[in-house]
């Protein structure tokens, strides 16, 4: 999945199956294609539904800037927080970099609840 640090944000829809952990490898591309650099920023990922909210950050550890060289954060929901998320319900999330001197969405979407029809 690929976000845009110089061409303005990317949509994507994705779907997480209910009550099972979710797990996803982002990459950030400049506007030529080419891997961004994201070293020296941190990312954070915000996922609303309704009254349900869940962030994620490099700031605190929940979200990983997997190989900031080539550009690549690796988020994971837990089973606990992808039960959040309704049957066939979107969760809007988005996915943003930013360090001192500037704050960009690079990746914006739906994730859809899926399944979860037992407890696990």
């Amino acid at each position: 999945m690929i976000g845009s640090l110089s061409g303005g944000p990317a949509y994507y829809r994705d779907a997480a199956v209910r009550g099972n952990t979710f797990q996803r490898q982002y990459q950030c591309r400049n506007a030529d294609g080419a891997v961004s650099d994201l070293s020296g920023y941190q990312a954070r990922w915000r996922g609303t539904y309704g009254d349900v909210s869940l962030e994620k950050t490099t700031e605190d550890g929940s979200l990983t800037l997997t190989t900031p060289i080539n550009g690549t954060i690796g988020l994971v929901l837990v089973p606990a927080e992808t039960r959040l998320i309704p049957v066939d319900a979107n969760m809007k999330y988005e996915l943003e970099v930013f360090n001192a001197a500037t704050q960009q969405t690079i990746l914006w979407g739906d994730l859809v609840g899926k399944g979860g029809v037992s407890h696990d």
